[in-house]
Formats: structure tokens, C-alpha cells, sequence
């Protein structure tokens, strides 16, 4: 089954499930199907400057995996949604994904 979250399309893939039983899973960059998504990953995977464009497809894709994703009673789901707005360069978002990676998340 597709999901379209703004300009990303997303379809389930059983070689990446997630681990817990909810309504609406978060979608994982691997099951983006318009390939726009996998470039600005890989881009910011090898630590190069991420376009405007790029970078708002990682916001776009954050977003929604930290609103979906089990997380713990102790971590602000909300301070780290208003943190994705912050991310301007890929240098933000290496430094965002440990501040998730320590939250228990693990988009990338």
C-alpha cells in the first residue's frame, strides 16, 4: 500500500519492519519509492551540502518519523519536532540525528 507524505511516496517493505505494533508505523527512507528521498540521504550520507530542496525532503521525512515513532515518556516529542524546523545545513542534521539516536530513534 502507497503512502504520500508531501512529495515522498511511500510503500511497506517487509525487509524493514518496525519493531512495534502501532496504528501508523513510521515510514523509513529505504521504502521512498520516487528516489528523491535516497539522493538527499546519501548526499547527506557522505557529508556533503545538502540543497534547499534536499534538505526539505529530510525535514519532510524527520517529521513524520519522529511524530509515528514508540518513543519514551521521558523524551519531548515536541522539542524535537520544533528542532527539525531548525536543521539549515548537513552539519545540523549529523548533530540532530545523535540527539535522536539518544532519544531511542534511528531514521537513518
Amino acid at each position: 500500500m502507497e503512502e504520500q507524505i508531501g512529495p515522498l511516496v511511500f510503500v511497506e517493505n517487509a525487509d524493514y519492519p518496525y519493531p512495534f505494533a502501532v496504528e501508523r508505523p513510521p515510514r523509513f527512507w529505504m521504502e521512498e519509492i520516487t528516489g528523491r528521498l535516497a539522493a538527499a540521504i546519501e548526499v547527506y550520507l557522505r557529508n556533503e551540502e545538502l540543497t534547499t530542496e534536499q534538505l526539505d525532503l529530510i525535514k519532510i521525512y524527520l517529521r513524520q518519523y519522529i511524530e509515528r515513532a514508540v518513543i519514551a515518556d521521558t523524551v519531548d516529542r515536541r522539542t524535537l519536532l520544533e528542532r527539525v524546523e531548525m536543521l539549515k545545513r548537513v552539519g545540523d542534521v549529523e548533530r540532530f540525528a545523535d540527539v535522536l539516536s539518544e532519544a531511542g530513534l534511528e531514521p537513518f
